[in-house]
């Protein structure tokens, strides 16, 4: 079992940071797959409601404890029989790569029955063009399913209800200025390899 120390808060902290104003004039939020509540906390610092799905009952309760919003449940069947347009805003970050594209189709497609017309939506998930993930990291992880590289989600939000407004890759922790010109020289020498660890697309609920 993962047991939480400081240094988790500390790099969730820096992490979640750039996403938490994209939710800014929300009145209420979904996280799909919340995890231990860091988000939700970030979200709930910034006095914007939020409410967090999550299938493992451990990592539920100890969000809970925290006095989170944080439902123990599988998403999708959660989503499903959920009213519709009771959210203004949804995040998941670090769970569609375990699911098939048909499944992250759906995931989609219950999250803009779920978020009210203009609402948003922000999607993490680690970048497959850099060449540390798509050697070694990504696959390490065995309930990794498939990568979902911008132009595959940006085809997934056009066919779920949603609007594609941003995407960009996105490192949490910028390298010094000697890796920075290390990374430039590889790059120019074999390609754009060395770029952001993860991703992430932000989409807004169309009318």
């Amino acid at each position: 079992m993962h047991i939480a120390d400081y240094r988790d808060q500390e790099v969730a902290q820096r992490y979640f940071k750039p996403f938490v104003p994209y939710f800014q004039n929300c009145q209420s939020v979904v996280e799909v797959a919340s995890g231990q509540g860091y988000f939700m906390g970030m979200l709930r610092d910034a006095k914007i409601n939020a409410t967090g799905i999550e299938l493992d009952t451990v990592l539920a309760q100890r969000s809970k404890e925290k006095g989170l919003n944080v439902i123990n449940a599988n998403f999708f069947e959660w989503l499903d029989q959920s009213p519709p347009g009771q959210f203004d805003g949804a995040f998941a970050s670090h769970i569609v790569e375990h699911f098939s594209p048909k499944e992250v189709e759906q995931l989609f497609a219950l999250l803009a029955k779920a978020v009210k017309p203009g609402g948003i939506f922000v999607v993490v998930t680690p970048n497959i063009a850099n060449i540390r993930r798509a050697v070694g990291d990504f696959w390490r992880d065995p309930t990794h399913v498939r990568p979902y590289p911008i132009p595959v989600l940006g085809k997934l939000f056009s066919r779920t209800g949603w609007e594609m407004i941003e995407a960009k890759e996105y490192t949490d922790r910028k390298p010094s200025i000697l890796r920075s010109i290390q990374y430039g020289i590889r790059n120019m020498l074999i390609g754009k390899y060395w770029v952001g660890d993860d991703l992430y697309v932000v989409g807004k609920r169309k009318s």
